[in-house]
């Protein structure tokens, strides 16, 4: 290199993207409204399995298709739906306001406890996570969703905390590898707990949705069915005929009144009584072929 030549720069270090900007990204790829309806479809899945569990009724015996499960789901996605909305209105609220203390009164002693309390409660919440998984069991917890949800909302709590302390000092608290592997961690926890919580809730709704058909049976039309053999283990409400050689079609030979339908799948009825009783009665499987006749009577 002679005397007249310039060494050549070397093009300066990109700067590093902070810790928002690469939050702001994974939040982006997982996409919030992915999760929120995977949450809201396997919330309609569970609770759909329970409310025809509470009959007795395996969902895998009932031969439904993926879109039936899905419309079945529908119905009771409404409530958790208009839960998740207000909650993620409550929580864009929340950050609102507490962005917008930190913007008006930087690095002042208020913000420093503000990050502190919410620091605590995350705190308090991952110590009642912990003792509904490692104290609790099923005779002693009667909260549903408690553990798994304090699990979801602990750990990002903290990290909320942490963040709030770090924007009112003006900088970050953490180091950026630490504070980034800390975010993910929440994330995983975020989701497992999200999952969790659905399970149980999801569980409860259900067999509150099938306490509701068993007292609302009765309205429901009245399903009188013919047969060419005889039913056996009739529930109690359900009358039994013999037809004999005096109905309109010799070939069937009984007749059976007081069934309800429960559900019509896979090529098969489930039927229950109209005074269906759980710990009593139980539902009483027929394929949906020529071997039965059916006539409906609408209940007043």
């Amino acid at each position: 290199m002679t005397s007249g030549e310039t060494a050549p720069q070397e093009p300066p270090p990109a700067a590093q993207e902070p810790i928002s900007t690469r939050i702001r990204q994974l939040t982006e790829a997982v996409g919030p409204t992915t999760l929120a309806t995977a949450l809201l479809i396997y919330f309609g899945y569970v609770a759909t399995r329970a409310r025809f569990d509470y009959f007795g009724v395996s969902l895998e015996m009932t031969g439904l298709s993926n879109q039936s499960l899905l419309l079945y789901g529908l119905e009771v996605v409404y409530v958790p739906a208009a839960l998740i909305s207000l909650g993620a209105l409550m929580v864009v609220g929340v950050h609102a306001a507490v962005t917008r203390q930190l913007a008006r009164r930087p690095d002042d002693i208020a913000n420093a406890f503000l990050a502190a309390g919410i620091g605590l409660v995350g705190l308090l919440l991952i110590g009642r996570a912990l003792i509904g998984m490692f104290v609790e069991d099923a005779d002693t917890s009667v909260s549903i969703g408690t553990t798994p949800l304090s699990l979801a909302f602990g750990p990002a709590t903290v990290v909320y905390g942490v963040w709030v302390h770090g924007k009112n000092r003006d900088r970050p608290l953490l180091p950026e590898r630490l504070a980034r592997n800390g975010v993910i961690c929440v994330i995983v926890l975020a989701v497992a707990g999200l999952f969790w919580a659905s399970t149980q809730v999801a569980w409860a709704y259900g067999t509150g949705r099938g306490e509701e058909d068993a007292h609302e049976l009765a309205r429901r039309p009245e399903i009188i069915i013919d047969t060419k053999e005889p039913i056996v283990g009739l529930p109690s409400g359900v009358t039994q005929t013999a037809l004999g050689t005096t109905g309109k079609d010799p070939a069937f030979a009984y007749r059976y009144r007081g069934f309800r339908l429960l559900l019509a799948s896979g090529g098969r009825l489930f039927l229950v009584s109209g005074t269906w009783t759980l710990g009593r009665d139980q539902t009483i499987v027929v394929p949906y072929d020529n071997g039965i006749r059916i006539q409906l009577v609408s209940q007043p």
